[in-house]
Order: C-alpha cells, then sequence, then structure tokens
C-alpha cells in the first residue's frame, strides 16, 4: 500500500520495491487498479451531467445522467480489462526482448505506469478544455518517465534494451487506443451514444 504513490516521485526505488514484492495480477487490481480506475469514469460524469462544456460565451453542454452513467460504466470496464490486454501484449512481446518476466511483471508495469493518468482525471470534474489539455499533457510526461524507469527492472533486462521494449509498448498503446475510439464510434452508432441537455 505505501508503494502506491511513491512511483509517482521516486519511481526507480519504486519499481525495485514492487520487483521484489511479486505482486500478482490479482493483487494490483485489489490493491490498486478497481480503485484508481474509478476516477476517471467518476469525474468525467460529474463534469458531462454537473458542469457541462462550455464553447465560448454559450450555456454550457451536458449529458443526461442515464447517458453519462452508462458510459462511465462501459469506460470503467474498458480501464479494466483494456490494462489487462495491454499487459498480455506486453508480456508476449517480451520474448523478443529476451524478458523472463511473467504476466505478473508486467501488469505491474502498466498499471502502475499509468497512475498519473488516472490522479490527473480529477481535473474533468470541471471541463475546462486549456486547463484539462495543459494537466493530461503533463500527466503523460510523468508516465512515460515512470514506463521508462520501470521496464527495464520489471521486465529484468539491460537499459539499453529496455528503452526499445518501451518504445514498443508505446507503439502498442497508440494501436489500442485507436481500437477503443473506432469501438466506441461502433457503440454510438448503436444506440449506446451520449444524449446531450442544456
Amino acid at each position: 500500500m505505501k508503494n502506491r504513490f511513491n512511483v509517482l516521485y521516486n519511481p526507480v526505488k519504486t519499481w525495485e520495491q514492487l520487483k521484489e514484492e511479486k505482486f500478482t495480477v490479482k493483487q494490483v487490481y485489489l490493491r490498486m487498479l478497481i480503485w484508481m480506475a474509478l476516477l476517471p469514469p467518476a469525474f468525467a460524469f460529474i463534469g458531462a451531467v454537473y458542469s457541462g462544456w462550455r464553447i465560448g460565451y454559450e450555456e454550457p453542454v451536458k449529458l443526461t445522467w442515464q447517458s453519462a452513467f452508462v458510459i462511465s460504466v462501459a469506460a470503467y470496464i474498458a480501464i479494466l480489462v483494456g490494462l489487462y490486454i495491454f499487459a498480455r501484449l506486453v508480456h508476449w512481446m517480451a520474448q523478443t526482448y529476451d524478458s523472463k518476466a511473467t504476466i505478473d511483471d508486467s501488469f505491474t508495469l502498466i498499471a502502475y505506469s499509468c497512475m498519473p493518468l488516472f490522479l490527473i482525471s480529477i481535473s474533468s470534474a470541471y471541463p475546462l478544455l486549456w486547463l484539462n489539455t495543459l494537466l493530461t499533457l503533463l500527466a503523460v510526461a510523468l508516465a512515460l518517465r515512470i514506463l521508462f524507469a520501470g521496464t527495464p527492472v520489471m521486465m529484468n533486462i539491460d537499459k539499453d534494451r529496455g528503452m526499445l521494449f518501451t518504445n514498443s509498448i508505446l507503439t502498442v498503446a497508440l494501436v489500442l487506443v485507436v481500437a477503443v475510439l473506432a469501438i466506441s464510434v461502433i457503440f454510438w452508432a448503436n444506440g449506446m451514444g451520449p444524449v446531450f441537455t442544456r
């Protein structure tokens, strides 16, 4: 539990501690992920239903709470399942880099690297485009720093191969983001889209 937030400001030491503790996938879910994954959908729900988005001086555009609730629940499930699938892909790629890491190591790496992204989602309770964009960019930069520091440790490889492996992980992450967007469009086209109100 004490290691949960240390990864934000002292990633190298924290990764070494996490590696020694040998968390299983189940432990990562129970100790951190099921709670942290609640933040993005919960605060996005608050922002979409109560604050809304404002363009210029117009009245804010909001979602109905039913629509926002369905989208938030779907997003929560997508985070929990998507990170496991992502970890499976990382574990599969590990063979290319002569890594003997387990699926537990891969899942710990992916889940803890997402910590800044979970935390910064608090800002979505009050959607302000320029501020949310700036904070998200800062969170992505911090998440990348954590991932680059953690890959050699958790995957048990040298730093040079760790750098290449991390770049491969980022490539897979971008592909998954595009896939999630495509799936979202399919759901929206079939009646699960947002319902707007003013």
